[in-house]
């Protein structure tokens, strides 16, 4: 969570390139506050970006989805000073990012990869 030190790069996942607006999206976003049943950690990171600090992390969370969210992976430059604030959440690799939407959009370097679509039952391929 510094300000200072080198650029951070974390990666999303996204359906288009560039990410549209509703592809930054919290669960505050989607869902509105939380319920009172939450734990803590849940509570805490409602109305965070999801992200992972490695593209290897992020390829597996499109796969667990099954595209659910999108089959690109996005890869985001936090500058030193940027009002992009970062905590390790959750599972391996995932960290919650807080800020505005448009300065996130503004750390937004390049697409990384295209995950490959698993093959339809049946199929004998992939697609």
């Amino acid at each position: 969570m510094s300000e200072r030190g080198p650029v951070r790069s974390f990666f999303r996942i996204a359906k288009t390139y560039p990410p549209g607006d509703g592809e930054y999206l919290t669960t505050q976003d989607r869902r509105g506050p939380p319920s009172a049943g939450l734990c803590s950690e849940q509570r805490e990171v409602w109305d965070a970006y999801s992200a992972f600090d490695s593209l290897e992390a992020a390829i597996e969370k499109v796969r667990d989805l099954g595209g659910l969210r999108g089959w690109l992976v996005v890869r985001y430059d936090i500058p030193p000073g940027a009002a992009i604030r970062w905590k390790k959440t959750f599972g391996p690799g995932h960290y919650s990012l807080w800020g505005d939407k448009e300065e996130l959009k503004r750390c937004l370097t390049d697409i990384v990869v295209q995950v490959q679509r698993p093959a339809p039952p049946g199929s004998g391929g992939t697609r």
